[in-house]
């Protein structure tokens, strides 16, 4: 399986010839959307859920109610899934995880519904969480920046979660320095070989 970044939180999986999607946003480039025949999204906030890009695919989205709601023009192409759900999206293996997303500020409580998906028990998406699966993968994708980022929890969730390597995303808010400083903090406090991909740039999946 192949792992392709793009920009921000998004990234494409590919194998024996089926691409999957994984929250492609309103930050994503124009070549994200040129095919998929599935499509995972992680919760309603618009840099993981472009509307109008992804309701020009012809392809099956799998996410949450609130999600849902947003691409109700869709009809039968969405189906809504939870916590604990197993299901089948083109061929890859799919497991839901967790419900809420990080709470920004504790006024504002839980802003929507978020759940991660562990992809052929082998790659990581936790969407904006840190929502950890039930067992080890092979690459954990880590949130590294955002307005509920906190690097303790980051680290901590690094090295919570066993994995072959980690790749950092959500990362659209960092500058080159940022982005560097990030890469020293994940590889040298969570425990894990880091993989830092730029836009368009691939990792292969054993």
């Amino acid at each position: 399986m192949k792992l392709t970044k793009f920009a921000h939180a998004c990234v494409r999986l590919e194998k024996d010839g089926k691409v999957l999607l994984v929250d492609p946003g309103t930050f994503s480039e124009d070549a994200v959307f040129e095919r998929a025949d599935a499509i995972l999204v992680t919760h309603e906030h618009p840099d993981h859920l472009d509307v109008a890009r992804i309701s020009a695919l012809d392809a099956p989205v799998y996410t949450n109610a609130g999600v849902a709601a947003q691409l109700s023009d869709l009809g039968d192409r969405v189906t809504v899934i939870a916590d604990g759900q197993s299901f089948d999206a083109s061929g890859f293996a799919v497991r839901a995880y967790g419900k809420d997303h990080a709470i920004i500020l504790p006024e504002l409580g839980v802003p929507c519904e978020n759940v991660g998906y562990l992809i052929d028990d082998a790659v990581y998406h936790p969407g904006d969480s840190f929502t950890q699966p039930d067992r080890a993968v092979h690459t954990n994708l880590v949130p590294i920046s955002g307005p509920w980022f906190s690097l303790p929890p980051a680290i901590e969730y690094a090295r919570a979660i066993k994995s072959e390597q980690t790749v950092g995303i959500h990362d659209a808010l960092l500058s080159p320095i940022g982005l560097g400083m990030q890469k020293r903090w994940l590889s040298e406090a969570g425990g894990r070989p880091y993989v830092g991909l730029a836009p368009g740039e691939s990792t292969d999946i054993p």
